[in-house]
């Protein structure tokens, strides 16, 4: 019976850790629980582990200390010891792939208390502020400490001639539009777009006053909502891992409030502004339309 233990209990144990890891990441379910950057971990741990279970498979190991009669862990050598020492090891995960859920209640939401001002949330997110371009440098001086060259003024410019004239193929094109938009020309934004906007004064000119889409979870607004006219859109911003994960919204207003369960996902056509309220800006989308919508693919921000 030991020698069976010895064989079959860390092979299975190792088996089902890789089984569970695998098809969490083929699944998809594994975005709910890490950030882009760490799947690709847990994709290799599960390989390497069905990897150790074939091993232990196909070349048993002889465990000669916790099958010796002279071995201190008495504990081991049994074989309830082993095989509660395989359920300590398997319960938790398999519990919590059966149990746990993709996504995150309203309960969950209410209790993190929904982040509506950036400032909070410290550095920048990865896909908060990746829309606005590259600066250009400012100009610098040279080795010798000889002022930049500055631009030709009209005075110092002879007249163009129909020789030097520039070209219509020569005209440089038009700047790039770095926004993503939908077919109708709305502004394609996240919920960390419009609240780092209403901080960022460079940044909210792109959205100030402009048609914009967003997608979110619905939950209701419990402050700052006497016309009862304004809701949240919620999302879950992730830095680690799903242990971290906390709520940012934005607050939107409409006319109607869509009759929706809380934590349904929601698209929103309006428009985004950016008014002062008690004392600091926040980001108010004035929806058009709302429209109850399938989940994006990726659930969470990072």
């Amino acid at each position: 019976m030991n020698s069976a233990f010895r064989r079959w209990l860390p092979c299975a144990t190792l088996a089902t850790w890789s089984t569970i890891l695998l098809i969490f990441c083929v699944s998809g379910r594994m975005r709910a629980f890490l950030t882009p950057e760490f799947r690709l971990g847990a994709l290799a741990a599960g390989i390497a582990m069905g990897v150790m279970a074939l091993v232990f498979l196909l070349f048993p190991a002889d465990a000669n200390c916790c099958s010796a009669a002279e071995c201190g862990h008495t504990f081991f050598r049994r074989s309830t010891g082993k095989i509660i020492t395989f359920l300590i090891l398997l319960l938790p995960i398999t519990t919590a792939a059966m149990f746990s859920p993709s996504g995150y209640s309203g309960s969950v939401v209410k209790n993190r208390v929904a982040i509506t001002d950036a400032s909070q949330l410290g550095a920048t997110p990865r896909n908060a502020a990746t829309l606005k371009p590259v600066d250009m440098p400012l100009p610098t001086k040279d080795p010798n400490n000889a002022p930049a060259p500055q631009p030709a003024t009209a005075t110092q410019t002879a007249p163009p001639t129909a020789a030097t004239a520039p070209q219509p193929s020569q005209q440089p094109p038009p700047a790039q539009d770095y926004l993503q938009r939908t077919p109708d020309g709305r502004i394609v934004a996240e919920v960390l777009d419009l609240l780092y906007a209403a901080q960022d004064n460079a940044l909210r000119k792109d959205f100030e006053g402009k048609p914009v889409e967003l997608i979110g979870q619905i939950m209701p607004d419990a402050s700052n909502n006497a016309s009862g006219k304004r809701f949240k859109a919620v999302r879950m911003f992730m830095t680690c891992c799903a242990a971290d994960a906390r709520p940012v919204a934005v607050l939107a207003e409409s006319d109607t409030k869509p009759d929706l369960p809380e934590m349904s996902w929601i698209k929103i056509s309006g428009t985004a502004t950016f008014p002062v309220e008690n004392g600091r800006r926040i980001a108010v989308l004035k929806a058009d339309k709302v429209e109850k919508c399938n989940p994006p693919e990726e659930t969470m921000l990072y």
